[in-house]
């Protein structure tokens, strides 16, 4: 094959980071400015000859000269980490300098026990260093700055030099497998460039190398996904999926970790192939998966239930509970056979008929919701619709239950289609005027919707509207006070709505109080890499990223703090590994701990909730003189989150009254 980039001569890596470091078009954008705030990763062995040798080559500007580069014993285990904490603290300047300066050098590495690894020459650094590159290449591709062309041509000369090694080294040819997570990170390095010139490049290397056609059938696969070619991906999905019995025990397990890596594309497969009620095909590759031994993860298998419901697809749900040890119901209470266009009011005396019970038992009727789209934009005619709603359920003999699941339907369907002025106003209305406070509260215990029921929609409706900081956070300690369980969602929308600078407040508020209640969720273990890790959920990232990226001032410090809590709450949970083993559970960070992480800083919204509370009335006035969240923010209207904020307040006030009356 003629190969379509010019092989370099020499296949040392450190010569591929120089190049393309010299070269702003091929890595763009990994500078960062220079801070106050610089911080080494914190390695424990702080005496020892490697980390020394990193801490000069992290801080000297000057070519370490070529004794030291030649005569020098590194640990492997240790110059690794060091690169994974610079890529995970997003500092892509000093990694690329570091690995520049590992790999133009000739060392000596060593094993955790300190003995000399040879299974590579010596001018060769070990494939390890390969893999992080990779890992590090495509989080820079997840940028969309980034030019995903440079990255894509970069990849593909990072893997022909790691086959190149294959020939070149001392490692038997018949017994050298590459890295699959490898594999994966270059071929979507490829997809991301949305080149078909490239894609068709890969797949060749992957074929002169016989790396099989599962990969090049995923590769392909992927490039469809990326470039919403839907009809081509569905015509190739089958033979991403074969029969798992035309494969040794070898190739099968090497065939499912690959199918593993490029789940996020099957899952959009099957997500395509549900909005289209492709039923049965989904079916068939769900069964297809399972004979591989695949498996979904709980949050892929959640959201494929979910649009499974809402599109009224049966026959899925019913092939993944077969294929899995969870089950979702798929019970429809008489409604599976009506037509399409009977009432919601109809619907629901159908389910009462049935004795449908929303607060014991699970059920398959997301998609009643459907049936509110229909309704004007009028306030009063939706407050008409919810008097005959409600009149009609008076009759039912499970009635409160058939209320607190009317209403959470009917909020969050408003939380996605109109705004927070209009949402809130209804709530009003069905809290002071109808009196159904107890429904709506009753909504938080519908069976199956802890993570959709109507205060979480409250929080996602406010984040929608940019006046309503205050609001958020008067949501926030008025849901605290009543013990609500929070998730990363009601965090993500805070967190969202920071736009500038003058939200620095809110923002480490938001931060601060979903690391306290959330944080050990974030804790998991990688099978692929056999270790422990903690980070970010990806959108509560991207939503810390648009904030960052919004400062007008600043910048670099905000920044600087944000990535050292990150990696300081990190470490904490990689090193205390809080595992409670008699409730199985994960312990969440000691506040104390937290605490010093953040340090001390002069805020209006002092972190802990029952401060924030107690000193309202100074935090009120002293809003109202500043207009803290007025500064280069011309779209903020102040006045409006003020009202929204009272509102809020005044409605909880009024709930917490009428059950202090029925105490």
């Amino acid at each position: 094959m003629k190969l379509l980039f010019k092989r370099c001569s020499s296949s040392h890596i450190g010569k591929l980071i120089k190049d393309s470091l010299i070269t702003p078009e091929i890595l763009p954008q990994l500078g960062r400015q220079p801070s106050s705030h610089k911080r080494l990763p914190n390695n424990k062995r702080t005496n020892s000859i490697t980390d020394k040798w990193l801490k000069d080559a992290l801080t000297r500007k000057d070519k370490l000269n070529e004794d030291k580069l030649q005569n020098v014993n590194l640990r492997l285990n240790v110059v690794l980490t060091t690169l994974q904490k610079l890529r995970t603290s997003d500092n892509p300047a000093l990694y690329f300098a570091l690995l520049n300066r590992i790999g133009t050098g000739h060392i000596k590495w060593l094993n955790k026990s300190g003995r000399q690894i040879d299974a590579f020459p010596p001018d060769r650094l070990p494939l390890e260093f390969y893999h992080e590159l990779s890992n590090m290449l495509y989080k820079l591709s997840l940028r969309s700055a980034n030019d995903k062309i440079a990255l894509a041509k970069f990849s593909l000369q990072l893997l022909d030099r790691y086959y190149f090694l294959k020939t070149k080294s001392l490692t038997v040819e018949g017994k050298f497998r590459a890295n699959i997570k490898f594999l994966r990170n270059c071929t979507l390095l490829i997809v991301k460039s949305q080149s078909n010139y490239y894609l068709r490049a890969i797949q060749r290397l992957f074929a002169e190398n016989s790396e099989g056609q599962l990969l090049a059938n995923l590769s392909q696969l992927a490039f469809y996904v990326e470039t919403s070619q839907w009809t081509k991906m569905l015509d190739i999905l089958s033979s991403c999926v074969p029969d798992s019995g035309l494969r040794g025990s070898k190739e099968r397990e090497r065939a499912i970790q690959l199918l593993e890596l490029f789940s996020p594309c099957l899952v959009k497969s099957l997500k395509v192939m549900i909005a289209q009620n492709m039923e049965n095909e989904a079916c068939q590759i769900l069964r297809s998966l399972s004979e591989w031994n695949f498996h979904f993860d709980q949050h892929d298998s959640s959201n494929l239930i979910q649009l499974s419901q809402n599109h009224s697809c049966l026959k899925v749900i019913e092939t993944m509970n077969g294929l899995s040890s969870t089950t979702a119901v798929t019970r429809q209470f008489g409604l599976e056979k009506l037509p399409t266009d009977v009432s919601l009011k109809q619907s629901i005396h159908i389910l009462s008929k049935n004795n449908f019970e929303p607060l014991k038992e699970d059920s398959f009727l997301q998609f009643l919701s459907f049936k509110l789209s229909d309704l004007p934009l009028n306030l009063e005619v939706w407050k008409k619709y919810i008097k005959e709603v409600d009149d009609q359920m008076q009759a039912e003999p499970n009635l409160h239950s058939l209320r607190a699941f009317f209403i959470d339907m009917l909020l969050c369907h408003l939380s996605v289609r109109k705004d927070f002025d209009f949402m809130l106003s209804l709530v009003e209305h069905i809290v002071y005027e109808k009196n159904l406070w107890q429904p709506l509260l009753l909504t938080d215990n519908i069976v199956g919707n802890k993570e959709n029921s109507t205060f979480h929609c409250l929080f996602h409706g406010a984040s929608q509207d940019i006046s309503t900081k205050l609001t958020l956070l008067a949501l926030y300690n008025q849901l605290n006070e009543i013990g609500y369980q929070f998730t990363s969602h009601d965090f993500l929308s805070m967190l969202k709505v920071c736009k500038n600078y003058s939200d620095s407040d809110f923002f480490y508020f938001a931060f601060y109080n979903l690391l306290v209640t959330q944080s050990h969720k974030f804790f998991l273990f990688d099978k692929f890499s056999d270790k422990f890790s903690w980070r970010l959920p990806i959108q509560i990232g991207d939503a810390i990223s648009e904030w960052l990226s919004s400062l007008e001032i600043d910048i670099q410090e905000n920044t600087d703090r944000v990535l050292q809590i990150t990696d300081d709450v990190g470490e904490w949970y990689v090193e205390n590994k809080p595992f409670n083993s008699e409730k199985g559970t994960i312990q969440p960070i000691n506040i104390m701990e937290l605490r010093k992480i953040f340090g001390e800083r002069k805020t209006l919204f002092h972190m802990d909730s029952e401060i924030f509370q107690k000193s309202k009335a100074k935090r009120d006035k002293e809003m109202r003189n500043e207009a803290l969240f007025t500064a280069n923010d011309a779209e903020y209207n102040f006045a409006a989150d003020v009202s929204y904020a009272k509102r809020v307040e005044n409605l909880f006030s009024y709930i917490r009254s009428k059950q202090m009356q029925q105490k």
